[in-house]
C-alpha cells in the first residue's frame, strides 16, 4: 500500500511539474541599465568598461560586459547610453551601448546586440564596434559609419550576409566647408 501511495504521489508531482509552463523571455519583457567604470589616472576619471543590466519581466538580471574608449568622464560624454534600434532589418529592436566618442570629431563607438527569436536573448555582434557614428538606414538595409579627423571623413557601407555584418564599401571624401570654389 506504501508503495502504491509513493507511485500515485510521484505521479501526481510529476504532472503537476510538466503542467506548470516554463517561462521564455520575449524581446518586450527587458528592461535595460548602465553603469559606467572609471579608472583614475592623476586627477582624471577615464571611462574603463560598461555594465549593462538586462532585466525581465520576472526581475532576473543578465549582465553584459563593453569595454569604453578610455577618456575623462568628466570632459567627454555617451558613455553607456543606449539606443533601441532595429540593427538586423528584422522588425525587432536591439540594442546599441555607446562606448563613447573617439576623438574631439566624436565617431562614437558602440556595442551592438541583436535580440534572437529562437534563443530568447541578445546575442553580441562582433565587429559592431569597428563602426564610427553607426547610422541605421532601414530602407536600404545597410548600416553607413562616418569617421571624421579634420576634414578627411571616412565612409563605410555594412550589410548582413548570412548572419554576419559585412564591410561592402568604404570610401574617402573631404568634409563639406560651405567655401565656394
Amino acid at each position: 500500500m506504501k508503495k502504491l501511495l509513493f507511485i500515485l504521489l510521484l505521479g501526481l508531482v510529476s504532472l503537476v511539474a510538466t503542467s506548470k509552463k516554463q517561462y521564455v523571455p520575449e524581446r518586450g519583457d527587458y528592461t535595460f541599465k548602465t553603469r559606467v567604470c572609471t579608472k583614475q589616472w592623476d586627477e582624471y576619471y577615464l571611462a574603463d568598461s560598461i555594465i549593462t543590466y538586462l532585466t525581465d519581466k520576472t526581475g532576473r538580471v543578465d549582465t553584459l560586459v563593453s569595454w569604453a574608449i578610455p577618456l575623462d568622464v568628466e570632459y567627454w560624454q555617451g558613455f553607456g547610453e543606449i539606443q533601441e534600434d532595429d540593427i538586423n532589418f528584422d522588425g525587432i529592436p536591439d540594442l546599441q551601448i555607446c562606448l563613447g566618442p573617439f576623438n574631439a570629431f566624436g565617431n562614437f563607438t558602440y556595442d551592438g546586440l541583436v535580440w534572437d527569436p529562437k534563443a530568447h536573448k541578445f546575442v553580441r555582434i562582433e565587429n559592431y564596434s569597428e563602426i564610427f557614428d553607426p547610422q541605421i538606414a532601414p530602407g536600404e538595409n545597410r548600416i553607413m559609419g562616418l569617421f571624421r579627423l579634420d576634414n578627411d571623413l571616412t565612409i563605410s557601407v555594412y550589410e548582413w550576409q548570412d548572419g554576419k555584418l559585412v564591410l561592402v564599401e568604404e570610401r574617402e571624401e573631404q568634409w563639406p566647408t560651405g567655401e565656394e570654389d
